[in-house]
């Protein structure tokens, strides 16, 4: 696992072979974890997925913008990747008021935490977040992008991802995400996500799918063209 630098990106790359280990690696560091804080992994919670190439299991996953706009767009992350807050506080405003919110585009998440053993307490709140309110979550998602801790620091702990939910999400209930962590509310929906993306052949975040095609951490520009040769296809 490593931080692959190009002229033009920097992604974070996961070697498929590497998958296994890092799961391992997040078991162990939530062991040592204080009894105090509690890191869950994939191995807490059971329960049958099944996945294949190509489906990302859309209704499943948060959105945003008209059901009906004829260029879906997936965004798959690790909220504790440097790169996908860079992407969400830098280019996100402009792709929802000139996509999204024009009904072009609809976008949506998908989770891929591999970073640490917080990557997936933090996708966790996020998928709680959805089910009590698609504005919740998307406050979150941005929160969190513009508050960021540091990429080598456990800091997707669950007082600082509380804190960020009662001081940035209005329309979240901070004490409700606080009762569905102990219940382990969302591990489920985060490990699937986990699954799909690997066998979609995911390795680095942030990854684009445009129209079947993968985009690793694309400048905005690059995304437009994308979205642009789309609906030069699409008839309306």
């Amino acid at each position: 696992m490593a931080a692959k630098m190009g002229n033009k990106k920097k992604v974070w790359i996961i070697g498929a072979g590497a998958v296994i280990l890092v799961v391992l690696i997040v078991v162990i560091i939530s062991g040592l974890m204080k009894k105090s804080e509690i890191f869950p992994t994939f191995a807490d919670v059971d329960g049958k997925i099944e996945t294949q190439v190509g489906d990302f299991k859309l209704d499943k996953q948060a959105f945003l913008g008209d059901p009906n706009a004829p260029v879906k767009i997936i965004e798959i992350l690790d909220y504790k990747c440097p790169y996908c807050a860079v992407w969400t506080n830098d280019n996100f405003p402009q792709l929802k008021k000139e996509y999204i919110d024009t009904g072009k585009v609809q976008l949506y998440i998908v989770n891929f935490p591999f970073i640490g053993p917080d990557s997936i307490k933090a996708a966790m709140v996020g998928e709680i977040l959805w089910k009590q309110n698609h504005e919740a979550f998307w406050e979150f998602h941005e929160a969190l992008g513009a508050h960021q801790g540091k990429e080598d620091s456990i800091w997707a702990n669950e007082k600082s991802l509380l804190s960020i939910v009662k001081q940035y999400v209005p329309h979240g209930d901070v004490d409700a995400v606080k009762k569905s962590l102990k219940k382990l509310e969302g591990l489920f929906e985060v490990k699937e996500d986990f699954k799909i993306s690997t066998t979609n052949g995911v390795s680095s975040v942030p990854t684009f799918i445009v129209d079947g095609q993968k985009y690793e951490n694309p400048e905005l520009d690059e995304l437009y063209q994308a979205i642009d040769s789309k609906l030069s296809t699409t008839t309306k």
